[in-house]
């Protein structure tokens, strides 16, 4: 078990470990991290979600019971740290969307496969619960997105030409426009070319490495004034109260068995390195997001050690 999680943590801190290096040795242009958060938002990340949805057959995944419990928690997670940091820290909305989704964004579209065939196999119900996990954080980026555009949207229009304004303005946006490109591909059958989809895969992967080397540059190009306050809160909500929402909302819609693990276990993920590339394309909390992502990280293998064994006293055993 151990040995599982190391070797699933640790590529992710030799990333960030390498950005660091890279800048401090000044090996790279002084903006190259916000260069490689705009190759991730435009092109990366927006191939991976197309792919992945695309290539989704709509049938299989149609699980109400555990899209309900896993979007539900997330959802409240997200609300929850929104509210806390608007009212506790007295935070812009700006700001507050960004440890929202931080806190509620979960990294299973890196740690999930890896992590979910080691504990469980490869059956086609992890398939079917790590595929929904990456697809699922598409509601908060698009709760996120559509929050900026409200706030940026020309008040003196109709509501009607506010809400169409937006939604273009959301469709535009490469992650949400490709999102709901794939779901209608998925919807309707249209088949992808094999080697297209492998090829959207391939290179849609290449966004993790990329964010979390920005994240390394970002950390040493910042000073390091970290508020330990807001980044405690926001990693309390998303490793220990985000699980927790999906263990009871689960068990509210239903879910049973191995694939109520599943969802906690995904649920408890770190925060995803989404996270750090939306703080810097709206130039909001780079520094304190960056750092708690990575704490997050570090938090990850004891909470995913303490999520296993508490399970098993309540019969929840990975078979």
């Amino acid at each position: 078990m151990a040995i599982l999680v190391a070797t699933s943590l640790i590529p992710l801190f030799l990333m960030i470990i390498a950005g660091a290096f890279t800048y401090r040795r000044e090996i790279l242009p002084e903006n190259s991290s916000s260069v490689l958060n705009g190759f991730v938002y435009y092109f990366t990340l927006p191939a991976l979600l197309f792919g992945t949805l695309a290539t989704t057959p709509f049938h299989e995944i149609a699980r109400v019971g555990y899209i309900s419990g896993y979007a539900a928690a997330m959802l409240l997670s997200y609300l929850l740290m929104f509210l806390i940091s608007k009212y506790f820290f007295n935070a812009h909305y700006t700001e507050s969307g960004i440890r929202a989704i931080t806190a509620s964004f979960p990294n299973s579209a890196y740690l999930g496969i890896p992590v979910m065939l080691s504990l469980f196999g490869d059956s086609k119900e992890v398939l079917i619960a790590t595929t929904l996990a990456i697809i699922l954080p598409t509601l908060v980026i698009i709760l996120v997105v559509a929050k900026f555009s409200i706030h940026k949207a020309d008040k003196s229009l109709s509501k009607l030409s506010v809400v169409g304004s937006i939604s273009f303005s959301m469709l535009k946006t490469p992650l949400i426009g490709c999102a709901v490109l794939g779901i209608l591909f998925s919807v309707f059958k249209i088949p992808l070319p094999e080697f297209l989809a492998t090829s959207l895969h391939d290179f849609g992967m290449a966004s993790v490495p990329c964010a979390l080397f920005s994240i390394g540059m970002l950390i040493c190009k910042q000073k390091m004034k970290i508020e330990w306050t807001k980044i405690s809160s926001v990693n309390l909500i998303k490793m220990v109260i985000h699980p927790l929402l999906a263990t009871f909302l689960f068990m509210f819609f239903g879910v049973k068995g191995n694939m109520l693990l599943m969802g906690i276990v995904l649920s408890g993920m770190p925060s995803a390195a989404l996270s750090c590339v939306l703080a810097q394309e709206y130039q909001t909390l780079e520094m304190e997001t960056s750092a708690s992502v990575l704490v997050s990280m570090i938090l990850y293998m004891p909470a995913l050690f303490l999520t296993l064994i508490v399970a098993s006293q309540f019969g929840l055993v990975f078979k």
